[in-house]
């Protein structure tokens, strides 16, 4: 699905959205969606007609199986190296260690199976080189050491799950019984809002574009 010049989103699925940021020659993808053996990207990738060669880095907002669930599989596809927090990167390389979503208990399934190597760490406050500079947010609330992404090509603000949109396409602090500290992400939310983006790219649901939703999305339930 294309979201604006530049920006394209994977389909939802049981998990989360990832999205594709192109540039010229190369591209960026944050998170990767619930685990489906990477058909999701790939589909994503054949739409935006960009090779999966041409995806130089995967960024990870955080650990959670809906967002970084084909993190190996799209490795694999593209052979572009994997990149989140140092806490992420703890949590993927230990099976288990990420399968409890904070304090919201509906689903506490192993995850990950297998450990999952990420190949660089990433810091708050670092610009990335790529698809027109991806700049590293601090995110953390709804779990400790997640990241948001500000992707200057698209000018869009890559939330994962650090705040939602809501349906008047604001920004809000995601629910608090899905946060391991609501008030931490309630203050991360503030702090997001105050990013000078035209995009606000959620892990679920819909972006918005100059604070619109897509015309799809009112009515819904």
């Amino acid at each position: 699905m294309l979201v604006l010049h530049g920006l394209h989103a994977s389909d939802a699925t049981q998990g989360g959205r990832a999205y594709l940021v192109e540039g010229t020659m190369e591209c960026v993808l944050v998170d990767t969606g619930a685990p489906d053996g990477a058909l999701g990207v790939a589909h994503m990738l054949e739409v935006a007609r960009r090779p999966p060669h041409e995806v130089r880095l995967i960024v990870l907002t955080h650990a959670h199986r809906g967002h970084a669930g084909n993190a190996a599989q799209v490795r694999r596809l593209t052979g572009a190296r994997l990149a989140a927090s140092e806490e992420t990167a703890r949590l993927l390389r230990t099976p288990g260690a990420a399968g409890a979503p904070g304090r919201w208990p509906r689903r506490r399934t192993a995850w990950p199976e297998e450990p999952i190597r990420v190949d660089d760490v990433l810091a708050p406050g670092q610009v990335l080189d790529l698809a027109g500079g991806v700049e590293v947010l601090d995110a953390p609330g709804h779990v400790a050491g997640a990241l948001a992404f500000h992707c200057y090509g698209p000018n869009a603000l890559m939330l994962g799950d650090a705040a939602s949109v809501d349906r008047r396409g604001r920004l809000v602090p995601p629910p608090a019984r899905r946060c391991v500290d609501p008030e931490q992400a309630r203050r991360t939310a503030e702090r997001l809002v105050a990013v000078s983006a035209s995009v606000a790219a959620p892990g679920h649901g819909w972006a918005s574009v100059d604070g619109r939703l897509p015309a799809r999305t009112f009515g819904n339930p």
